[in-house]
């Protein structure tokens, strides 16, 4: 068992859903970690994490810093905000972005950085909360190779590490990752919400499909708790969704993609946040594909669908 406090020090902005049981894992295999976050910080001391006061004490205590943020204008404040990462004066630091945005903002947030003489790699996380804690969450990282490899280790404690290149480019595989995540768990509510329709036997509709080519992960992991309107225990939440497909979108704009299924999907997510679905497991938005307002939005892609 590595002992507590006997590897690198580390600083962690933003210890949330993600970042704490990242923390965690760090803590167990003997990082100390300095954590800073607007609120309580007694959850992460209770695990053996260090609270600082601002982002400036983060970056004068550490050279290594993990965000986590959950907007674009929260990096903003945590680098260039009143007690942010550049007031502490430093060069000499390296910023780890692992959260998700729109991948011009994470861009700019960079290039403030470089100003300052600060490298930052993108690193997003493609995961839930328990696949972090158990390391099996997969770290898309970008940017500067030999940086990388300085942070590879610490990396591991969120699960499995793929190096995709320049800068930015970890971010643009996480998107592709969460549209299919995002649309396969639409298409998978959507089927068996028609086999309830039709008054089929759920669970032999998924004991026949979860073999067959029709299948997806998400319609393994999923459909059995549609069919039982079980949302818990929460592997995603419906809001946490509905943030990266924000990104996802922003990002495909700038890139001249367009999106429509992902559009859907978002709009279905949009809906379940407002009927009280926003902190349930993904899987709750079977609940609301019978609302009026899905059924405005899908209107022009089933004309679509049947035209000619």
């Amino acid at each position: 068992m590595t002992t507590p406090g006997s590897g690198p020090t580390v600083g962690l902005i933003a210890p949330g859903k993600i970042g704490l049981p990242f923390a965690a894992n760090l803590i167990a295999d003997g990082y100390t970690v300095w954590g800073y976050r607007r609120g309580s910080m007694a959850d992460f001391e209770a695990l053996g994490g260090k609270a600082a006061g601002s982002a400036k004490e983060i970056a004068e205590r550490v050279d290594v810093i993990y965000t986590c943020v959950t907007s674009a204008d929260a990096l903003d404040t945590v680098i260039s905000g009143e007690q942010g990462l550049l007031t502490a004066g430093r060069s000499d630091v390296l910023v780890v972005d692992i959260g998700a945005m729109a991948l011009s903002r994470k861009e700019a947030a960079r290039d403030v950085l470089a100003a300052n003489g600060i490298t930052m790699l993108d690193a997003p996380v493609s995961g839930t909360p328990p696949m972090v804690a158990e390391r099996r969450a997969v770290v898309f990282a970008s940017g500067d190779e030999t940086q990388f490899e300085r942070v590879r280790p610490a990396l591991a404690a969120l699960g499995s590490i793929v190096y995709t290149g320049a800068f930015g480019s970890g971010s643009k595989m996480k998107f592709v990752a969460n549209t299919l995540v995002a649309v396969h768990t639409a298409v998978a509510a959507e089927a068996i919400a028609l086999a309830k329709a039709m008054d089929l036997d759920l669970q032999q509709v998924i004991d026949r499909i979860k073999p067959s080519a029709a299948a997806s992960t998400m319609f393994n992991v999923r459909a059995p708790m549609m069919a039982e309107n079980r949302f818990r225990p929460v592997k995603g939440t419906v809001a946490g969704m509905v943030d990266v497909m924000d990104a996802i979108k922003a990002t495909a704009a700038e890139a001249g993609a367009t999106m429509p299924l992902l559009s859907a999907t978002l709009k279905i997510c949009e809906e379940a946040c407002a009927q009280g679905y926003g902190e349930e497991d993904i899987a709750s938005i079977i609940s609301v594909l019978g609302a009026e307002s899905i059924k405005a939005v899908t209107k022009g892609i089933e004309t679509a669908g049947t035209a000619g």
